[in-house]
């Protein structure tokens, strides 16, 4: 049994305080109003701190948990899955009531506890809560009463949840239009949201389902439920979709669009079918972006002055290049929005269109009713456009429309699925475009990915990588540790790294007679072209990202500087 934590309360407080006043939070005659209150009327220092106001409440618990060597959760990523609070709350026969009364709460795996408190000098609770436990390690994390209202909702809602299927004879398609199925489909996605995920995924598994977000590239488990749920929840997204809820042998893509803080977001559904049920993804797409610019999107001196003189050309095929979620869209909206003087006429087709942008003619491309972006683009020559942004470029019939359309005056701006920016002139080879009109009519290929960005409240210097030439090894090189303001992740935001090749008259040449690969790179890196890697090992020479983070996401043969 883990021995109960004895804390002296008077004491951990006191020295709290006089911590205070070294740190010229507050003053000493502050100080003297809050040990009066103490002696006089029998509060504590902390209840006194409180009622006086002299710091706000993050920054007490803040420093509470300082004090007391405790982590302190003040975000909903640092709380506790309801899931593993019920299930450790029924094996130690505890009330859920007893538990938010107390303001306490634990959860459990084989190797270590977590108990989270919202008054650590409440040992009773504690004491009840470590008296069944048997894992060696217990950890202490202090809440603010933000996170604590935050687990009491989540943990209503889920007793809701609970109450509704526990009833018999409720039909599929009357479950997913019940109020408490609908308020937990509206709570993970206000959080994802709230959270800045790009993308939602709710996997189907053999006993529970999973809520998971990804955030900054990486996915975070949010939630689990019974796999009972799963279907109610489904069909709950499908209907918000417009899609078939009886159909999960197939595959199924929808959209549907939602306000959250005065933002309005296209959420994107994609099903697919697996052995457990199905696999549904949700992309949240903000639909306005403000100061969406190429400026803020991470690109070298160099490579930003290249990517708008390209902007600047009057004809010509510009593209960009990247594996889906590497801001390949992101990137030519920042192009347009600089592009925008209002002397020009820009139309784009799009599916979706993710972000509207003022004074721009977006068109969306409906597959289903035959609105292809091909036929799109035949339109669009006849609108007298200036620019023309094409979403993707995915058969042979959209990518011999956009040679044409650069061959008769336009500049167009689209993306390719390819490894690297050289890749882009054997991929269209390959879709049957022929090497001349590929070397006549591309100017520029962008290549890039996206890194995260160390945090900026707990980054400590590092040693430049061994593999580095000694002329290279000078930067503010930084590593990822972790703190509260990252959630212990090191990482907080993503950046773009870049590969920019211009058609010089030499690869022009090479295009033209169907060059390899590795031919093409070679004469992209003699006229001056800088590889993804190193141009993310610029970047982390400048303490914007760290070098493990570019080996994660860069291949291991790209070549080092």
């Amino acid at each position: 049994m883990i021995e109960p934590l004895g804390l002296d309360a008077n004491i951990i407080q006191a020295s709290l305080i006089n911590n205070l006043v070294v740190s010229n939070a507050i003053t000493s005659k502050q100080q003297a109003l809050i040990e009066q209150s103490v002696t006089d009327k029998k509060t504590t220092h902390i209840q006194a701190l409180k009622r006086f106001g002299f710091v706000s409440e993050d920054f007490l618990l803040e420093n509470l948990a300082i004090e007391l060597d405790w982590s302190l959760a003040q975000n909903t990523q640092d709380c506790p899955l309801v899931a593993d609070v019920l299930s450790l709350a029924t094996q130690q026969s505890l009330s859920i009531d007893w538990c938010i009364e107390q303001g306490v709460f634990a959860t459990a795996n084989e190797q270590s506890c977590n108990i989270y408190v919202v008054d650590p000098f409440n040992q009773f609770a504690i004491s009840v809560i470590i008296s069944n436990i048997t894992q060696a390690n217990v950890n202490y994390i202090l809440l603010t009463s933000a996170m604590m209202a935050n687990i009491v909702d989540e943990l209503t809602r889920e007793r809701e949840v609970s109450d509704l299927f526990g009833q018999k004879g409720i039909n599929l398609s009357t479950l997913a239009e019940e109020a408490p199925v609908i308020n937990l489909v509206n709570s993970f996605l206000e959080k994802a949201i709230q959270l800045e995920a790009s993308d939602i995924h709710i996997e189907a598994g053999d006993t529970n389902m999973r809520v998971r977000f990804r955030i900054d590239g990486t996915l975070m488990e949010h939630m689990r439920q019974p796999i009972s749920r799963f279907a109610a929840i489904s069909s709950r997204i499908k209907l918000l979709a417009e899609l078939d809820i009886a159909e999960r042998r197939l595959p199924q893509d929808g959209r549907f669009s939602t306000r959250n803080a005065g933002q309005d977001f296209d959420i994107r559904v994609s099903t697919a079918p697996d052995v457990y049920g199905e696999s549904i993804v949700m992309r949240l797409l903000p639909k306005k972006r403000e100061q969406l610019s190429l400026a803020n999107l991470g690109f070298a001196p160099d490579h930003l002055s290249t990517i708008q003189r390209w902007g600047k050309l009057s004809n010509g095929i510009v593209l960009v290049t990247g594996p889906t979620g590497s801001g390949k869209s992101t990137t030519l909206y920042g192009l347009l929005s600089d592009l925008r003087t209002g002397k020009e006429k820009i139309v784009t087709v799009e599916d979706p269109v993710e972000y509207q942008l003022e004074g721009v003619t977006q068109v969306q491309a409906r597959a289903d009713i035959g609105y292809t972006f091909a036929k799109a683009l035949r339109t669009f020559l006849r609108q007298d456009p200036d620019v023309i942004m094409v979403g993707e470029i995915r058969d042979k019939e959209t990518a011999d429309i956009a040679v044409q359309s650069s061959l008769t005056g336009h500049l167009v701006l689209s993306t390719l699925h390819t490894n690297d920016a050289c890749s882009v002139f054997p991929r269209l080879t390959d879709m049957g475009v022929e090497p001349f009109l590929i070397a006549a009519t591309i100017q520029g290929v962008q290549a890039q990915r996206l890194v995260k960005k160390l945090c900026e409240h707990c980054a400590e210097s590092t040693d430049a990588p061994s593999f580095m030439p000694e002329a290279s090894k000078e930067g503010t090189w930084r590593k990822a540790v972790g703190c509260p303001k990252c959630h212990g992740k090191g990482y907080k935001g993503r950046i773009g790294i870049y590969e920019l090749v211009e058609v010089t008259p030499a690869l022009r040449e090479l295009i033209s007679a169907g060059a390899g690969v590795a031919k093409l790179r070679l004469q992209a890196k003699q006229d001056g072209a800088r590889n993804l890697f190193n141009d993310g090992l610029l970047k982390a020479a400048q303490g914007i990202t760290s070098v493990e983070e570019v080996l994660r996401v860069c291949a291991t043969e790209d070549e080092v500087i």
